[in-house]
């Protein structure tokens, strides 16, 4: 057996099925079926039941292989960073590529910091929305990347998480809801939304958090969709609407007094802001510097 077979027995799982794994991992579904063959003659037992009912149906034996599976790549990852960490940090670039918020309101500290320990090592750093900053990292268009959701092709990334964040309701002053003690679901109806892009990390946060409240964002409420959290928050303070933003990016206009921030009752939107990156890719020394970096930068 090999890391590829274990990457593929577990994309297998987190896909839910081996189409789906095939498409995350950018290789043929006859390849991905060769692959899982390939284990179970070796391992000389089923790993996975087929049927149509049950797509993705692991035997007993393969979900104790699968936790090997995963354990293992953890290890690997972990073994390839603290290789990477006793090499010297030559000149170089690195490239990065972040989700609005973190890209905003966490790089810019982190950046100046590892400039100032690193100086021989460049740095390039783009934002965009999540989806965006895994197809860069997928594509190795960039090296790592940080995000506030968990992407719609995660594929093999690892994503680990660096702060927490938290959504809330930005609401211009005055407005009626900000006479309310608590701000309800129902509440929002009939309300003017003001909105991220679909692709954006805070947007998904948002839908996934009223789907599991038994509600959605319906296209009716929707006023305006905006490409940037600061547009929202200038949207807001304007009177256009209500939006839901990032608690880190609206606490500056909050204290100026150009809006009001609160909490609708009944969901939950905190999340993390994580780290983001392809597991090989920690054999580079740079890479791995920096992720050591940056978590210990974050450490509070």
């Amino acid at each position: 057996m090999n890391l590829q077979q274990l990457r593929t027995l577990v994309a297998i799982a987190d896909q839910g099925g081996l189409s789906a794994a095939a498409r995350a991992l950018g290789i043929s579904q006859p390849a991905v079926t060769k692959q899982l063959q390939r284990l179970e003659q070796e391992l000389e037992t089923t790993l996975l039941l087929r049927s149509a009912q049950h797509p993705v149906a692991f035997t007993p034996a393969g979900e104790l292989f699968l936790a090997f599976a995963r354990e293992t790549l953890e290890r690997a990852g972990l073994l390839r960073e603290q290789l990477a960490l006793l090499k010297e940090v030559t000149p170089g670039s690195l490239a990065l590529a972040a989700s609005t918020i973190p890209g905003e309101y966490l790089l810019p500290s982190l950046l100046a910091a590892f400039h100032a320990r690193y100086p021989e090592v460049q740095l390039r750093s783009t934002v965009a929305d999540t989806d965006e900053v895994a197809r860069q990292l997928l594509a190795a268009e960039a090296d790592i990347g940080f995000v506030g959701a968990l992407p719609k092709a995660a594929g093999t990334l690892r994503l680990e998480r660096l702060v927490t964040d938290e959504i809330v309701l930005a609401l211009p002053p005055g407005h009626p809801l900000t006479q309310q003690t608590s701000v309800a679901l129902d509440d929002l109806a009939g309300q003017a939304l003001i909105v991220r892009e679909e692709g954006s990390g805070t947007r998904r946060s948002v839908e996934k958090a009223l789907a599991s409240a038994g509600h959605s964002l319906r296209r009716e409420d929707v006023a305006l969709v905006l490409g940037s959290t600061q547009a929202v928050l200038q949207a807001v303070s304007q009177g256009l609407g209500i939006g839901f933003v990032s608690a880190v990016a609206a606490a500056q206009a909050q204290a100026d007094g150009h809006l009001v921030c609160a909490r609708v009752v009944g969901l939950n939107l905190q999340r993390d802001l994580s780290l983001a990156y392809l597991p090989e890719r920690t054999a580079d020394p740079a890479v791995a510097h920096f992720l050591a970096f940056a978590r210990a930068h974050f450490v509070r």
